[in-house]
C-alpha cells in the first residue's frame, strides 16, 4: 500500500513539471516572427456550393441508416424484454 502512495507522491510533482515544460513549449511555438511568415499560407474560402454535395451525401445516408438502425434496436430490445416479461407474469 505504501508503495502505491510513494508512487503517487512522486508522480504529482513530476506531472506538474511536465505540464510546465509542455506549456512553455506551446507558448514558444505560438510566437510569431522569425524567418517564417503567416502570409505564405494561402487562404481557402469555403462556399456553400462546395458543401452541398457533402450535405446531400450525409442526408441520404442518414435516410437509409436511420430506419435500419431503429429496426435493429427494436429487435434487440424485443429479444431482451419479451422473455423477461414472460418470466415475470408466468
Amino acid at each position: 500500500m505504501f508503495e502505491k502512495l510513494k508512487t503517487k507522491l512522486f508522480l504529482v510533482p513530476a506531472l506538474g513539471g511536465i505540464m510546465t515544460v509542455g506549456s512553455s513549449l506551446v507558448a514558444l511555438a505560438a510566437e510569431t516572427g522569425g524567418s517564417g511568415s503567416s502570409t505564405d499560407i494561402p487562404s481557402i474560402s469555403i462556399t456553400t456550393d462546395m458543401l452541398t454535395p457533402l450535405v446531400e451525401g450525409v442526408v441520404s445516408n442518414i435516410q437509409v441508416i436511420l430506419p435500419v438502425g431503429i429496426g435493429l434496436m427494436a429487435l434487440m430490445l424485443g429479444i431482451k424484454v419479451i422473455p423477461r416479461l414472460i418470466k415475470r407474469f408466468l
